[in-house]
């Protein structure tokens, strides 16, 4: 099985190559190496580029006629004239090495895929785990793009694309080594918030986390005790037992916290939890859950619309050959789901579903 998958993966990588030839050379037929020259070029085996071609055959992207070169089909063009391409463009978030995604995810790829194709840009999702300097110089050289948009990539990938091609980065980070960059923060909403919990003279909280995201990026809890004088705050891992709920169901119920800061997937149980211990603690969800989830706290969100618009202002600039500045974009403090809010931005359109 293990053979067979690399088998496919490499079949790909050759597809690729072929499909490349096509996009750049619309209506025109153009020669396609040897089987053989492939075979050296891709260090694969030549069977393996033999069975890409025969699929390729079959799909009607290649014509071969023997003892003559193999050549690229003229009428599987993608565009009626080829001063009419779209720029071809990549979208990463993350690693690629997810188990799954949820719906942080899948808006800030929406937002992002729809505002380019809305502009006629052409979307290629990375979803390698490329993580070795030589897997992701390969990616992103055998994606074959004019342009990518980077989403909380790791600092290798962003140096790495940035030296290949125009490179956009949203992340959270200080980068001012990157041209184009847009950072999201969370000061503002963190000082809101803090005024909140002032208000209500809050003293102690309770901070959710796991061994997978133990460190908030955005330093919130850091903050909120700067801003806070006597807050404090109790961490609590729920990687700690197969079941936690009943640890802190007993750590609520022996010393209610004023509030607790933690993450989305934790929204709907917290809830529930707190209903049924009857406790006046503030919930603060670190990212928006999920709009199906029955949730009464406060969410950091950010304007994923508006963030989607600035990265590819900036795209565009570079292509121009312009050099866009860094921006910041801060997240807003909102109350429960965001079953409300996203459908009623003014900077969605209806169309827009992915905002939601």
């Amino acid at each position: 099985m293990q053979k067979t998958n690399n088998s496919m993966t490499q079949q790909m990588r050759i597809r690729f190559y072929v499909m490349n030839l096509i996009y750049h050379n619309s209506g025109r037929s153009v020669r396609v190496p040897s089987t053989r020259e492939l075979s050296r070029q891709f260090g694969i085996a030549r069977s393996t580029v033999q069975l890409a071609f025969e699929k390729l055959l079959k799909d009607g992207y290649l014509i071969s006629r023997q003892g003559a070169s193999t050549m690229t089909n003229p009428l599987s063009h993608f565009v009626l004239q080829p001063q009419t391409r779209n720029p071809l463009i990549g979208v990463k978030l993350y690693e690629g090495d997810a188990f799954y995604y949820g719906a942080n995810f899948w808006r800030a790829i929406s937002s992002v895929a729809t505002e380019l194709t809305e502009r006629n840009f052409n979307i290629r999702l990375l979803m390698n785990a490329a993580t070795s300097a030589e897997s992701i110089e390969r990616e992103i050289r055998e994606s074959y793009l004019d342009g990518i948009v980077l989403i909380d990539s790791s600092p290798e990938y962003q140096e790495a694309a940035r030296r290949q091609l125009p490179c956009v980065v949203i992340g959270n980070h200080r980068r001012p080594e990157l041209s184009a960059y847009i950072r999201r923060s969370k000061e503002k909403a963190t000082a809101e918030l803090a005024g909140i919990l002032r208000g209500r003279s809050c003293v102690h909280g309770l901070d959710l986390v796991n061994e997978i995201n133990a460190n908030d990026e955005f330093h919130t809890q850091e903050q909120l005790v700067r801003l806070c004088p006597g807050l404090t705050f109790d961490r609590f891992d729920v990687g700690s037992a197969a079941d936690p709920l009943p640890a802190l169901r007993e750590r609520i119920l022996r010393n209610p916290p004023g509030v607790i800061l933690h993450y989305e997937q934790y929204a709907e149980c917290l809830q529930q939890l707190l209903d049924e211990c009857g406790a006046d603690t503030l919930l603060v969800s670190r990212k928006a859950p999920a709009r199906d989830v029955r949730y009464h706290g406060l969410r950091f969100e950010f304007p994923v619309c508006r963030i989607a618009q600035i990265a590819v202002d900036m795209l565009e600039a570079l292509l121009a050959g312009e050099k866009p500045q860094q921006q910041i974009v801060e997240a807003e403090l909102k109350t429960g789901n965001n079953n409300s809010s996203q459908k009623k931005d003014p900077k969605c359109t209806n169309s827009n579903s992915h905002c939601r």
